[in-house]
C-alpha cells in the first residue's frame, strides 16, 4: 500500500511537471521581431518570433507593454514581423495579421481602422492617417491602400533589412546598398523613372534614398554605404543618419545634401576623405569609470534618437547574456564627434544580434525613452534618458 502510494505521487509530480512545462512553452514568448513605441513613450508595441516547439502553433504574438504600469498583454498570435509601427501622437498603432490585414486600433482595444493589403515587410504612417506609406515584400514602395494605393518605387526594391522614416516634407528608405566607384556623396540630378512596369527592374533607387512626400519623386541617393544598411530622419527634419554593414556611418544635412559627415569611430575618429587619413583631435575617449565595460568596434544594427537632435549608434550584440557591448556612442546632428559613452548593458543582452533585428530598436525622442528587445528572451529593455547627465537609465526589464 505504501510503495502504490509513492507511485501514485510519483506519478502525480510527473504529471504536473509535463503540464506545466506545456502550459510555458504554450505561452512562452519569442524574441521581438519588431517593436514600436508611442511618441510619448508611455506604450510598446512588438511582435515575437515564430514558436517552433509546437507545430500546431506556428503564430506570431503581437504584445501590448505598458511602460508606466509595467504591465504586459498578448494581444494576437497571428500577427506578421515587421508591421509594428505608432501613429505619431497617439496611443494608436498599426500591425498586419497572417491573412494579410492591416489594422490599426488603441491600446484600449478599439479598432479604428482595417484593410485589407499586400503582405507587408515595413509600413509607416503620418499623425493624421491621410499618408500611409508601405514595402512589400520586394522593398518596393506604396503610397495608401485598397483602390488609393499609388505605386512609389517599383523599379527594384529597396531591399531587406529595410527601415523606413518621415519628416514632414520628406521620407527615407534605406535597405541593401549598393556602392558604385566614384559614386558622389549625394547624387540629386536624378532622372531614372522609379515606377518601372517592365519585368527589367533597373535598381534605380536600392539602398539610401530621400524622397518628396509631396510630390512622391526622390530627391537624392545618398552614397556611402554598403551590404545591410539602416537608416533615420532626425526628428527635427534636418538630417539623414544611416550606418550599417560596411562600417561606415554618415550624416546628410538635407537642405545642403553635397555635406556629408563621416561619424567618428571609437579608435580613430573621423575619416578625412580630402586626406584619405583619420583624424583623432577631437577624439573622446572612454572615461575612467566606464573602461572595464565592453564596448564593439562592429558594424551598427540599429539607430535611435534619445532627444531630438542626440542618437546612439547601436552596433550587433552578442546572442548569449553577458556577451557583446555594454557601451554605445552617443552624437548630435551637425557634429561628427562622439559626445558621450552610453551605458546599454548586455544583461539580458539587447536584440540586435543580426541585420534582421533592425526594428527591434525604438525611441520616444520628446519623452527621453529608448526600447529594445532581447537577443536570449521573450521581453524587453527600457531607457531613459537623462540629458544633462548624457546617461541611460535602464528602468524596467520586462519578461
Amino acid at each position: 500500500m505504501i510503495r502504490k502510494n509513492k507511485f501514485i505521487k510519483l506519478f502525480i509530480a510527473i504529471f504536473l511537471f509535463i503540464s506545466l512545462f506545456f502550459v510555458y512553452q504554450y505561452h512562452r514568448t519569442e524574441p521581438v521581431v519588431s517593436l514600436a513605441i508611442s511618441s510619448d513613450g508611455r506604450y510598446v508595441i512588438s511582435v515575437h518570433g515564430v514558436k517552433e516547439f509546437f507545430s500546431f502553433q506556428l503564430g506570431q504574438q503581437l504584445v501590448l507593454w505598458d511602460i508606466e504600469k509595467k504591465e504586459k498583454k498578448v494581444l494576437a498570435t497571428n500577427a506578421e514581423g515587421f508591421t509594428t509601427a505608432f501613429v505619431p501622437d497617439s496611443h494608436e498603432f498599426m500591425w498586419q495579421d497572417s491573412n494579410n490585414v492591416v489594422h490599426i486600433q488603441n491600446v484600449d482595444g478599439k479598432e479604428i481602422l482595417s484593410f485589407q493589403h499586400f503582405p507587408v515587410i515595413g509600413h509607416i504612417i503620418s499623425a493624421d492617417k491621410d499618408f500611409y506609406l508601405s514595402a512589400n515584400k520586394y522593398g518596393q514602395l506604396y503610397k495608401g491602400y485598397g483602390e488609393n494605393m499609388v505605386p512609389i518605387y517599383t523599379d527594384g526594391g529597396v531591399g531587406i533589412p529595410m527601415s523606413l522614416s518621415m519628416s514632414k516634407d520628406y521620407f527615407l528608405s534605406t535597405g541593401n546598398a549598393g556602392f558604385p566607384e566614384n559614386a558622389p556623396v549625394a547624387e540629386t540630378n536624378l532622372t531614372a523613372n522609379p515606377i518601372n512596369p517592365n519585368e527589367s527592374k533597373k535598381s534605380s533607387y536600392d539602398g539610401v534614398t530621400l524622397w518628396d512626400r509631396h510630390t512622391l519623386k526622390p530627391i537624392a541617393r545618398l552614397w556611402g554605404n554598403s551590404g545591410k544598411t539602416t537608416g533615420l530622419i532626425s526628428p527635427d527634419g534636418k538630417w539623414v543618419v544611416t550606418g550599417g554593414e560596411n562600417h561606415a556611418e554618415y550624416m546628410w544635412e538635407i537642405h545642403n545634401l553635397s555635406n556629408r559627415l563621416n561619424l567618428a569611430k571609437i579608435d580613430r575618429g573621423v575619416y578625412q576623405k580630402e586626406t584619405g587619413k583619420y583624424d583623432k583631435g577631437q577624439l573622446l575617449p572612454v572615461p575612467n569609470n566606464l573602461k572595464d565595460k565592453q564596448i564593439a568596434f562592429v558594424n551598427t544594427i540599429a539607430i535611435a534618437f534619445l532627444t531630438e537632435k542626440d542618437f546612439i549608434m547601436v552596433g550587433e550584440s552578442g546572442d548569449k547574456d553577458g556577451f557583446g557591448e555594454e557601451l554605445v556612442r552617443l552624437f548630435t546632428v551637425g557634429d561628427p564627434w562622439i559626445k558621450a559613452y552610453v551605458e546599454i548593458g548586455n544583461d539580458p543582452s539587447i536584440s540586435t544580434d543580426s541585420y534582421g533585428k533592425n526594428l527591434s530598436v525604438s525611441s520616444a525622442p520628446k519623452a527621453h525613452i529608448l526600447v529594445t528587445g532581447q537577443a536570449t528572451g521573450g521581453g524587453i529593455n527600457v531607457y531613459k534618458y537623462h540629458p544633462d547627465k548624457m546617461e541611460l537609465e535602464k528602468i524596467w526589464v520586462a519578461d
